[in-house]
This record gives structure tokens, sequence and C-alpha cells, in this order.
């Protein structure tokens, strides 16, 4: 009779199993809602989202690109900060208001210094003001190694 009663343990992980898939069902309607009522105030529109800097050669180092942006909003819009999927990335932004309107730049650089040669794919956040979704920024590339020319070998 005791055995087909289900023991407390495994009532509590069930319980916590459902509360936990209702958290995460209620987290994506309110991720959803907040990008759509973000999309509809307008925000930063960039003339590109991705850079593809091509083959660069290891001992560049610092390999920096441009991305140029307008304010569509008819709001000001700050950004508040900016998260590099990787060290090797940073970001230089904005910190004062951007009215609308207005344009600007995001310089995103790319060091090689202590990167293994390869394809390499980086993503970069921008927080931004009010209710807006972050801003999504990517570069790519391929860090190769320079050959030796023929005047090292004569």
């Amino acid at each position: 009779m005791l055995s087909s009663v289900p023991s407390l343990r495994m009532v509590i992980q069930r319980t916590e199993n459902s509360m936990l898939k209702l958290y995460i069902i209620s987290m994506f309607a309110v991720i959803l809602v907040g990008t759509a009522s973000a999309t509809d105030k307008g925000s930063l529109v960039f003339n590109d989202t991705i850079h593809d800097f091509g083959e660069i050669a290891m001992q560049s180092g610092r390999n920096t690109c441009r991305f140029d942006f307008v304010n569509t909003s008819d709001s000001t819009i700050c950004i508040l900060g900016a998260l590099a999927s990787c060290n090797c990335t940073t970001v230089d932004y904005p910190h004062e208001a951007i009215e609308p309107g207005q344009t600007g730049t995001v310089r995103v650089t790319y060091d090689t210094v202590g990167r293994p040669a390869g394809p390499f794919d980086r993503t970069v956040l921008l927080i931004l003001s009010g209710d807006r979704p972050p801003a999504r920024l990517r570069i790519c590339g391929t860090a190769i190694t320079s050959s030796p020319s023929k005047e090292q070998f004569f």
C-alpha cells in the first residue's frame, strides 16, 4: 500500500519542475512583450550590423571597424553599456545622449594578440535606455599567420 503513494521527495521534485517550467514560460512571454513594445518606439538603426574583416595577419594586433547609426525614435536614447562575447573584443561608443535623428558611431576592435589563428566570430550587445532591446553587432574574419617573404630567405 505504501509503495503506491508517491514519496514526499517525488512530489516536491514534480512541483519544482512545474514551477521552473512556469518561470521559463513567463520569462519568455515578458521578453516577447518587451521586444514588441520596444520595437514600436524606434531605436538606433545601424547601416550594417556585421563586419567581416576577411583575412587579417596575427601580427597586425588591434583591428578596428565602425558601425554608423541613426536614432529613429521620437525620444533621446542613451547607450548604457556594451558587452562583448570575448576579452579580445573592445567597444568604443558614445557616452552622451543621442537625440532623435542624430547619428553616431560605435567602434569595435578585435585584438589578434594571444589569440589562435583561424576563424573568429564575436558579438557585441549594446544596452540601450528605456524598454529597448539590446542592439546586436557582429564581427568576424580569419586570423592567419603570415607566410615568410622571399627576402627572409635571401
